[in-house]
């Protein structure tokens, strides 16, 4: 064992128990424990991030809810486990490994997505995974080793998708495996049963994310009768065993009311999930249909919702597309982030249905340094608002450009509709969000805007 991996052991072990003492009297024994963190963190960077956490410990009213659902919600020996990890090796060790990168000019993404399968047992309206292949499964090998070569590079937080990852049979195998790294499962939530959940305490580090419209009208309406009742009682038995859970919701057009309401939010806290992800509905796989997208208005005003509730409820949503000017725009093509799918077809995100290498016949390493992503990376942030981070729906040309350029081909039939079937609606959408957002990036985010991007805010 080389001299890091021994301190990443070493740190996993200390900070582990750590936390378990913690966790007996944890609104005295949290202090120590930042103080603990100061002590062996890597860089002056970090030390200003525990000093921010520490401040918001003890100021923010909304950090310490969710400080005490932590330690009072979930079983404290699964939570010890995937906030080591979290912290120790996603945090932590994501930095050092970072800046060593750096030097050999490899980006070191945050977290990997892979799509193992892209079968699944729901029909859901409008997929954005539906019109993939069902019968070309990654072989388990072929999974291992993206793992094996993400943590050689310093990526331990690993999410999974599809297709639904739970018809993926060697899924929990692979991931009790890798025990020192994080498993974010995105799921339909109707395969999760008692034995699947008992799979996950092997290792005590997989996160499962479930999958939502709104309320049951909603849910029903776009994944299929019963669906709704099958996620309730997935929450049920997770919320029973203590483990820490998600939840994800596809804004469209149509729901937008239904998941504007803080009491969703509150109860989806009661029922046991932690933190969220809201995506916005893409144009992209089955039934691709541009109308089903939130208007540019509704998009504006859910991201001000989310920002207005984030600290008044004992939950954590976060929004893809708004909360991108926390992360400095899009961060897709290795720069934080990465989608490889069922095919070994490696994609700049998990919308963007394009690639030019395979996972199958290259190494990870030589993925993230194609030119087809370097392009894309040398391009971002796309847009000087970083409410508007996509190349996709916020600056569309931008995409075609780079596909023309890289020589990037579809992975599906019907992926390139977005640079040519709908290349004139999404153009015209892409100005629209620009007469709307930009206003609100000036106002609520202090930001700039060029002369000609000023004009578009107000005409």
């Amino acid at each position: 064992m080389n001299s890091l991996k021994l301190k990443m052991y070493l740190g996993d072990i200390v900070f582990e128990n750590l936390y378990k003492y913690v966790a007996k009297d944890y609104k005295r024994r949290i202090p120590k424990l930042i103080n603990f963190l100061k002590k062996v963190s890597p860089d002056e960077g970090t030390d200003k991030i525990l000093n921010t956490v520490e401040e918001y410990l003890s100021k923010d009213p909304a950090v310490q809810r969710l400080i005490h659902r932590v330690f009072t919600d979930y079983d404290p020996n699964y939570t010890a486990k995937v906030i080591t990890n979290l912290i120790v090796n996603v945090f932590f060790f994501w930095i050092y490994f970072d800046k060593e990168n750096q030097k050999r000019e490899i980006p070191t993404p945050y977290t990997i997505l892979i799509s193992p399968t892209m079968r699944c047992n729901l029909q859901c309206l409008g997929c954005y995974a539906g019109n993939y292949t069902k019968n070309d499964d990654l072989p388990p090998e072929i999974v291992e080793r993206i793992i094996n070569e993400g943590e050689s590079i310093g990526t331990y937080f690993y999410t999974i998708l599809g297709g639904e990852p739970f018809v993926y049979q060697p899924l929990l195998n692979i991931v009790n495996k890798h025990p020192r790294s994080v498993f974010q499962i995105f799921t339909n939530a109707t395969l999760l049963d008692d034995k699947k959940i008992e799979e996950f305490w092997k290792s005590k580090n997989v996160v499962p994310v479930l999958s939502l419209e709104g309320g049951k009208e909603e849910t029903d309406y776009r994944r299929g009768k019963g669906v709704y009742e099958k996620v309730l009682y997935a929450m049920e038995l997770l919320k029973k065993t203590g483990i820490p859970f998600g939840y994800s919701i596809t804004l469209t057009r149509y729901n937008f009311e239904a998941v504007t309401n803080p009491e969703f939010y509150q109860w989806l806290s009661d029922k046991g999930a932690f933190f969220g992800w809201t995506f916005l509905y893409m144009p992209v796989g089955k039934d691709d249909d541009p109308s089903l997208m939130p208007t540019p208005e509704q998009r504006a005003e859910y991201g001000k919702f989310i920002r207005k509730i984030r600290g008044h409820l004992p939950i954590y949503p976060m929004d893809f597309w708004n909360d991108a000017p926390y992360v400095g725009g899009c961060i897709a093509a290795g720069r934080r982030y990465l989608h490889i799918n069922h095919k070994g077809e490696v994609e700049p995100c998990i919308f963007t249905h394009f690639a030019v290498d395979n996972i199958k016949e290259k190494s990870l390493v030589e993925v993230l340094n194609s030119d087809f992503f370097k392009e894309i990376r040398k391009r971002q942030p796309f847009h000087e608002n970083l409410l508007l981070p996509c190349m996709i729906i916020d600056s569309p040309w931008i995409l075609r450009e780079i596909v023309e350029k890289t020589g990037a081909h579809p992975t599906h039939p019907g992926a390139d509709d977005v640079i040519t079937k709908f290349a004139d609606i999404l153009d015209e959408y892409a100005k629209g969000v620009r007469r709307v957002l930009n206003p609100i990036w000036k106002e609520e985010f202090d930001g700039s805007l060029s002369e000609q991007e000023e004009k578009v805010g107000v005409d």
